[in-house]
């Protein structure tokens, strides 16, 4: 996942695009079309003909693959909600794990009510301070 803000995708080749270009593990840049082929067993020029276009209905087992492969639903493919929420998702997971946001909340586990809300509070301050967000002033 590279942390950049990409619409929805609601073609399916937008949807191959987007899976391919923002799943992938931390550190690294997306999968190749033989990286995924040699895991999935789909050929390359299948992936290639996907993401462009040139095949608009490939087989269940295609997509259960690719879905199996990215870690998503097979619902992604064919439901608009479904690939709405998965967005959000790859779009959250990507900003905790580029921000480090995620070390931050994993130590607020266990924390009282009025403790998080002081945590919220001084964030709120904080993101003020360096121009984040308007003053409600």
């Amino acid at each position: 996942m590279d942390g950049q803000s990409s619409p929805v995708p609601r073609t399916l080749p937008e949807k191959v695009d987007y899976l391919i270009r923002n799943v992938h593990p931390r550190g690294r840049k997306p999968y190749t079309h033989p990286e995924i082929a040699e895991q999935t067993g789909l050929s390359t020029g299948l992936l290639s003909a996907l993401r462009s276009g040139k095949n608009q209905n490939p087989t269940k087992d295609t997509l259960e693959r690719l879905a199996r492969f990215f870690g998503v639903p097979e619902a992604f493919f064919f439901d608009e909600q479904t690939a709405d929420q998965v967005t959000a998702q790859v779009a959250l997971a990507a900003m905790l794990r580029d921000a480090g946001i995620a070390q931050v909340a994993a130590r607020m586990v266990g924390l009282s009510q009025g403790s998080l809300e002081a945590v919220q509070a001084m964030t709120e301050q904080l993101r003020k301070l360096e121009g984040l967000e308007a003053d409600d002033a």
